[in-house]
C-alpha cells in the first residue's frame, strides 16, 4: 500500500506540528540524512529538529544511526524516514479517530442536553438539574439541546473515515 505524501503530511501535522512538516520533505526518499543538514534546510535549531524527530521515534516513522565526531568527541544522528511504516500509522490515527468519535456518538445518543443561550456551557440533564438549570458562567437559563445535527455530524465523519481508510487499503 501506498498513502499519497499530502495524507502522509497531514498525518505529520497531526502527530508533530507545522515545523515537522519541512523536516519530512527533507527526509523523504532519502537515507541516512545528518541532523545538521535537516537544521540547515528548514531553518530550525539543532534541539528543534531532536524534538521533531522524537515525536516521530514514538510512532516508529524514522530509524537513526549515530557516529562519533572524532574532533569534538560528540555524536551525529542520522535520520532515515521509513514510508513503509507512514502508511501503517495513517490508517491507525484514522482508526483512532473513528474510536473516539465512536464514543462520542454513544454519549450523544445516551444522553439529554442543555445549552446557554450564550454559548458558555452544555451540560447533560443531570448537570443541568445540579445547577437548577442556570448557566453557571453567566446565569442565563439553560434550555434543551437537539442534538440530531450533532449525531447526524458524527455518523457522517466516521462514515468519511471508514471510506478513507478503505481507498488507502486499495
Amino acid at each position: 500500500m501506498k498513502i499519497p505524501v499530502k495524507t502522509v503530511e497531514e498525518m505529520i501535522l497531526e502527530i508533530a506540528g507545522k515545523e515537522a512538516v519541512p523536516v519530512y520533505r527533507t527526509l523523504r526518499g532519502k537515507e541516512n540524512v545528518n541532523e545538521f543538514t535537516i537544521a540547515g534546510k528548514v531553518k530550525l535549531t539543532i534541539n528543534q529538529i531532536r524534538n521533531i524527530i522524537y515525536k516521530f521515534e514514538q510512532h516508529n516513522l524514522v530509524s537513526s544511526t549515530r557516529k562519533k565526531d572524532r574532533k569534538k568527541g560528540w555524536y551525529i544522528y542520522f535520520f532515515t524516514f521509513n514510508d513503509r511504516h507512514a502508511d501503517y500509522v495513517v490508517i491507525d490515527i484514522m482508526t483512532s479517530k473513528i474510536n473516539i468519535l465512536e464514543k462520542q456518538l454513544e454519549r450523544e445518543k445516551g444522553h439529554q442536553f442543555y445549552t446557554c443561550p450564550n454559548k458558555c456551557v452544555r451540560l447533560t440533564i443531570e448537570n443541568a438539574m445540579e445547577n437548577q438549570f442556570l448557566c453557571h458562567e453567566c446565569g442565563s437559563l439553560l434550555a434543551a439541546d437537539n442534538n440530531d445535527k450533532t449525531i447526524s455530524k458524527i455518523n457522517k465523519k466516521i462514515e468519511e473515515l471508514k471510506s478513507s481508510i478503505e481507498k488507502l487499503k486499495k
